[in-house]
């Protein structure tokens, strides 16, 4: 092991606040400025230069390379502070799709170790894939916490920054960071088809019994469904608090650019020269004489005097005879309760041109379908010879059908 566990954790707990200073000093640090925030934070009876020894043998502090003078707190260290104090580092786009081309490579070794039954390939290729998920809903979460932080700074300054920088700092977290993301982790994204081909193959290896460690598997099977669903609902949710900041912030800026515009022509030009272009209009009605007796007479005697004219009468029956449509559909319509009384009919379609002798070849076979394909009839072509039927319009060659009841 690198340290003691025992001591680096003792030694965290002892100088608490000295550790939160230099995770927020940040950067570089020599030897004099970490002497500086050790007397800031003294931590009982220790001595400053035991303290200094101390994150440098514990490798809180590690040298920027080999033999250098300036110091960095290790990565590890600086996101266990992190993550103990609540400081979320935003991820960025690429690094997701990062993850999600290793994702996707990962899932082509598992595939082609299953084609293989290598079964050590497919648990090496099982444990890449669950530290990849952690890795993802890891820094997802930790990009929701830096996106809502950002929000709650803005929401909380008030005359420190100016609208211009507010904005500009908005509209950064919004194209470089929500819109992105959004574009990765929805329905039809990189993620989602990633994990989709993860989980088809997992429950293949879980068919196929390459893979001996159910409860993990089934884990990773749950965490796929949440990671995906989580991912989609923090952004969509960073989306919609960041949205109305943006949209405020934006025609704040519209107005604030406007404002300066137009006191840069003032400074320039003079008021003489300004003219009413940047002036807002200010329209009003006056009243500057009450109506006269006579004027309210005509006004009534127009009302009271106007002849009465009855209400105009809606013709709705205006179409005197049926549409050829709306009859034809009646026709079929009556066609199963008129056959009924004629039934068994042993020669369908002649029974059709001796009732109806006028209908068209279309119609005809209108109607024959519909007797045919009739819930109530059961139709069945005899085995005689074909006929010849003369319609109004044509003729049909058709073997005879019979028709009986069901």
């Amino acid at each position: 092991m690198k340290v003691n566990p025992q001591n680096f954790f003792n030694f965290c707990a002892n100088h608490a606040s000295l550790l939160r200073g230099l995770a927020e000093r940040g950067g570089e640090v020599s030897e004099s400025e970490a002497m500086r925030l050790i007397h800031e934070n003294p931590s009982g009876e220790e001595l400053p230069k035991t303290a200094w020894r101390r994150l440098r043998e514990l490798q809180i502090l590690v040298p920027t390379e080999p033999g250098s003078e300036l110091f960095l707190m290790a990565e590890p260290v600086a996101r266990l502070l992190a993550y103990l104090f609540n400081e979320a580092n935003a991820a960025t786009p690429e690094i997701i799709r990062g993850y999600v081309l290793s994702l996707e490579t990962t899932v082509k070794r598992l595939a082609r170790a299953l084609d293989e039954e290598d079964i050590q390939q497919v648990t090496l290729a099982f444990e890449e894939i669950s530290q990849t998920l952690r890795r993802i809903h890891a820094d997802l979460n930790e990009t929701q916490h830096a996106i809502l932080a950002e929000v709650a700074h803005y929401k909380t300054e008030r005359s420190h920054v100016s609208v211009r920088e507010k904005f500009r700092r908005i509209v950064h977290w919004m194209e470089r960071y929500v819109e992105p993301m959004i574009e990765i982790v929805r329905a039809d994204g990189p993620l989602r088809a990633a994990f989709d081909e993860t989980e088809r193959l997992l429950h293949r290896a879980r068919e196929e019994s390459l893979v001996n460690d159910h409860p993990a598997l089934f884990r990773n099977l749950r965490f796929l469904r949440l990671v995906g669903a989580y991912a989609l609902r923090v952004f969509t949710q960073c989306r919609k608090e960041i949205q109305p900041l943006y949209e405020s912030l934006r025609r704040l800026s519209f107005i604030a650019e406007g404002a300066a515009r137009a006191l840069e022509k003032l400074q320039a030009e003079g008021l003489s020269k300004w003219g009413n272009e940047y002036l807002i209009g200010v329209a009003a009605l006056r009243f500057q004489n009450v109506p006269s007796d006579a004027a309210i007479v005509l006004a009534l005697r127009r009302v009271i005097e106007y002849p009465p004219e009855p209400p105009p009468v809606m013709e709705f029956a205006a179409e005197k005879e049926e549409p050829d449509a709306l009859v034809r559909l009646k026709w079929l319509d009556s066609l199963p309760d008129f056959v009924r009384g004629d039934l068994p009919v042993e020669d369908l379609m002649g029974w059709l041109l001796e009732k109806y002798p006028d209908r068209d070849t279309s119609e005809v076979l209108a109607g024959f379908t519909a007797l045919v394909f009739h819930r109530d009839f059961q139709a069945t072509f005899t085995d005689g010879t074909r006929h010849t039927y003369d319609t109004a319009d044509g003729e049909i060659k058709a073997s005879p059908l019979t028709l009986v009841s069901t």
